[in-house]
């Protein structure tokens, strides 16, 4: 039984340290062997652990050394005390998913429910039991992974939504939404601001049911010949802008570029671009012979929206 429950121990012992392993905790506390003990038992756990002895040093820390996995607050220091350092923390964008954990030696309700109330993930009280201590750290540090996967996921989810999947440009969803907010900061600082319109003209006809369905859904259709070479004209396409410069697909085959401080005349030069870049696909891949682009431009006037925007840069 001795020699099972050992090798329990170790098991879960090495579970700790995989679980643990590179994080990065911060650990902050006025008394310097509390400072010590806790520091020393987290880097055996294979955790990188950055200390501060106050309030301030630990916020100048939090926000200079992070981003941290953890926060761990003594709650009475003098000064800033812990509770308004996990306030502090909790309020910046940087701490908003950094869970705290409060270590105190007060022991009665109030105090304990004031931490959580305080924007605290957990408390736990002095003298520390490091056993306890760990499986509270663990557990914070599980429920702060699980947060960074769903916001990864919210953040995927939201980029699938205004991506083009075939092109990599935007759809046609962010692209107006993005025209009609340039279109006010324009007409509120008296900027230029001009559209390009780009119709592809000369792709192979895809059979009925996926042109039918690219009518409704850009990203639709299964015919692959024309989804590869939209798929590498969008990437060409996309070369030819400014880092600040916006390309959408609109529809099957149009595309729009949206270029902000740019007058019609300057955007001469983004239109020889895009000839070139189509040139150059016409050279390089099979089944173009007859591709060819129509284009249209125009520039914000005085009084206009994006439908009448749009409507000025209608290829002819």
């Amino acid at each position: 039984m001795q020699g099972r429950e050992g090798d329990n121990e170790m098991n879960s012992a090495s579970e700790s340290n995989t679980a643990c392993g590179g994080r990065r905790i911060l650990v902050v506390d006025d008394d310097r062997d509390a400072l010590v003990i806790l520091g020393d038992f987290l880097e055996a756990k294979d955790m990188a652990v950055v200390t501060a002895m106050d309030g301030h040093e630990a916020l100048a820390r939090f926000h200079d050394d992070g981003p941290f996995d953890l926060a761990v607050l003594d709650v009475m220091m003098p000064g800033l005390d812990g509770l308004e350092v996990c306030r502090r923390l909790k309020a910046s964008p940087q701490g908003q998913l950094t869970p705290v954990l409060l270590v105190s030696a007060r022991t009665d309700t109030k105090s304990r429910v004031a931490g959580l109330y305080g924007g605290a993930d957990d408390y736990i009280n002095k003298p520390v039991d490091l056993t306890e201590f760990l499986a509270r750290v663990e557990v914070l540090l599980r429920v702060r992974d699980r947060y960074q996967q769903l916001n990864n996921r919210r953040s995927d989810a939201i980029d699938a939504a205004l991506v083009d999947g075939l092109t990599g440009t935007v759809n046609a969803l962010y692209f107006k939404r993005r025209l009609t907010e340039e279109i006010q900061r324009a007409d509120r600082y008296q900027l230029a601001m001009t559209v390009i319109l780009i119709d592809v003209l000369g792709l192979p006809d895809p059979p009925t049911a996926d042109r039918q369905a690219s009518d409704t859904n850009p990203t639709a259709g299964s015919s692959q010949p024309v989804d590869k070479l939209l798929a590498k004209l969008g990437l060409g396409l996309s070369s030819t802008l400014r880092g600040h410069d916006l390309i959408a697909r609109l529809r099957r085959s149009r595309f729009a570029v949206l270029l902000s401080h740019t007058s019609k005349q300057d955007a001469q030069a983004v239109i020889e671009r895009v000839k070139a870049a189509a040139s150059q696909l016409k050279a390089s891949a099979d089944q173009t012979e007859s591709l060819s682009l129509r284009i249209g431009c125009a520039e914000l006037g005085p009084k206009m929206n994006s439908e009448g925007l749009l409507a000025r840069a209608e290829p002819l």
